[in-house]
């Protein structure tokens, strides 16, 4: 806009905003805010229905009582009225948190719960006259507790954990391993192990957390219900060590000599690990009971002791040549 020197700057601003043009562009925003109005008010004088959230609490539980399955923390109620009553609902404090206590309300075989009809009429007692309640869901409230039986379960994870390519998962660590749970002694009884909810984790190669819940049982209180488990994946490498063979289940008198007398072993390992792997962590051995079941020129070699942390590992050849002695 331009501005001839001399020219005070709200002038030119009263002359473009009360120009002819805008003149008629704020008319027309007058009478859309009053139609808008007149549309919003009828709207909310139509009788319709709304869903309105309305919160649990369990209360008066005495000290030596714990919640195995809590009630709902909220149940939807559907209530019939006039937009503007809905609305009160909504977003004024008309609605007070549904107080549900434990004395009344609890039974002597570790269940609790109130009716419906009863949920329904104490809600009433909130609203007006003119509301009507259409439902409410769920349709039912109970709670399960016990007197503090409890025990300690170990848990596992459940779920793909796999490392990238090339590498492994050298160690897993959980926190906790096991979580103490409270249920009824039928429950306690039957339940050996806990699982978390299902987790895959695929393709990591540096060190990963994470805080995973466990999968939740109906009547049962975990503590804590979630655990921390760290997953430390290591760069796989080869390694070869030359391990003796040695012969087994000889007869007295019988010695077994094979050629050549050690045996190549090739290991995929851990990088972290690699030096920790030597001849003596590995068993190469000749059963005889197999040379005498199955004769031939060659015996057989078996792999009998791998040491822990090896991903893998294979011999440089199944058979050797053997030759059994007298030593008498």
């Amino acid at each position: 806009m331009n501005n001839p020197r001399g020219v005070k700057p709200y002038k030119v601003i009263k002359d473009f905003l009360f120009s002819a043009v805008n003149k008629e562009f704020f008319v027309f925003l007058f009478f859309l805010a009053v139609s808008a109005g007149f549309w919003f008010m009828t709207v909310l004088n139509e009788t319709t229905e709304k869903e309105i959230p309305v919160p649990v609490q369990l209360v008066g539980i005495p000290n030596n009582i714990v919640i195995t399955e809590p009630l709902p923390d909220t149940i939807r109620v559907v209530v019939r009225d006039k937009g503007f009553v809905l609305m009160s609902y909504l977003h004024g404090d008309i609605i007070k948190p549904l107080r549900v206590n434990f004395t009344s309300y609890a039974r002597g075989n570790g269940k609790g719960g109130i009716a419906i009809s009863e949920v329904q009429k104490t809600l009433g007692t909130m609203l007006y006259a003119s509301s009507k309640i259409v439902s409410i869901k769920p349709d039912k409230l109970d709670f399960l507790f016990n007197f503090g039986m409890s025990k300690m379960v170990r848990a596992h994870i459940d779920g793909i954990i796999r490392p990238a390519d090339t590498y492994y998962l050298a160690r897993t660590y959980m926190s906790p391993d096991s979580v103490k749970i409270y249920a009824s002694q039928a429950v306690l009884d039957s339940i050996k192990e806990l699982f978390t909810e299902s987790l895959d984790l695929v393709g990591f190669k540096d060190t990963v957390t994470r805080d995973i819940p466990l999968k939740k049982i109906k009547g049962v209180k975990m503590v804590p219900d979630h655990i921390k488990a760290t997953f430390y994946p290591d760069m796989l490498t080869e390694k070869v060590v030359q391990v003796p063979i040695v012969s087994v289940n000889m007869p007295d008198g019988l010695v077994l000599r094979t050629f050549p007398t050690q045996i190549k072993v090739k290991v995929v390992v851990g990088r972290s690990r690699v030096d920790a792997i030597r001849a003596e962590n590995f068993s190469v051995v000749v059963d005889y009971a197999d040379v005498t079941a199955h004769p031939s020129d060659k015996c057989n070699l078996i792999l009998r002791t791998v040491p822990k942390g090896v991903a893998s590992a294979s011999l440089e050849m199944q058979q050797v040549d053997y030759l059994i002695e007298s030593l008498r």
